[in-house]
Parts: C-alpha cells; structure tokens; sequence
C-alpha cells in the first residue's frame, strides 16, 4: 500500500512540476505597446529637467502638434512642470494654424512664445513616434 501511494504522489509531483515548467516557458516577454495605454506624453529635449544647470534658452512652454489631425496632442509648460505638476492640454492657450510645410505623418514641437516649430518626428497611426535606422544608430 505504501509503496502504491509513493508512485502515485511521485506521479503528480513530476506532472504539476511538467505543467508549470511548460507554463513558465511559454510565457510572452517582449513588450508591445497597448491600445488602451494611456501615453504620457512626448519627451525631448524641449521638455527636459535639467540635473544641473540655466535653462536659458529653451521653451518655457511647448505644444505637440500632430500633423495629421492638426490637433494638439501634448503641452509642456516649464514652470508647471518645475513645481511638479503635470500640464494639461487645457491649460496651454494655443491656436494651432496648420502649415503645408509641415511633415506629414509626424508631431512638430511648437515653442508657443515663438509660434515657431522646434522640433519634428514621424509618428504612426497611433502617435507613436517612428524610429529609423539614421535617427536610431546602435
């Protein structure tokens, strides 16, 4: 009888352990974007936190533009973000005027002071921006 129970417990035991091996090696580890992520907005250097250092010379506020939609889709406002609060589209005051120079398919950063664009990137459908060989050297 003992020796019964001992080869049927070592039987599930060798089982349960196949099972969660198998389990654990199927599992998926690369990351994919989600269509529900919310982003959390554009980084660059026109809204970086500087470590050190004047921030002489860069935007005080900023807005995302998408080229495709003509919408705003990110602000940044220098002061707001120093205090440690996020900036909301809502509180950027910004007429967005679209200009047939821009790239299509991409975001411009525009330094609202200015209304000049700063910086440029190309997104896809989604606003995720797109990253080439030549901007991306490894």
């Amino acid at each position: 009888m003992k020796l019964i129970l001992g080869i049927a417990g070592s039987t599930v035991a060798v089982v349960a352990a196949t099972a969660i091996g198998l389990h654990a090696s199927s599992e998926d580890h690369s990351y994919r974007p989600q269509d529900s992520m919310v982003l959390g907005g554009y980084e660059g250097w026109w809204n970086a936190t500087l470590v050190a250092g004047s921030s002489a010379g860069l935007p005080k506020e900023t807005v995302a533009v998408n080229t495709t939609s003509n919408q705003i889709v990110d602000a940044s406002n220098r002061a707001k973000n120093d205090a440690g609060q996020t900036t909301l589209i809502s509180d950027v005051h910004f007429d967005v005027v679209p200009d047939p120079s821009w790239p299509k398919n991409s975001v411009v950063i525009i330094d609202t002071s200015s209304k000049k664009v700063i910086d440029s990137f190309p997104v896809d459908e989604k606003g995720w921006p797109i990253y080439s060989e030549e901007s991306n050297p490894q």
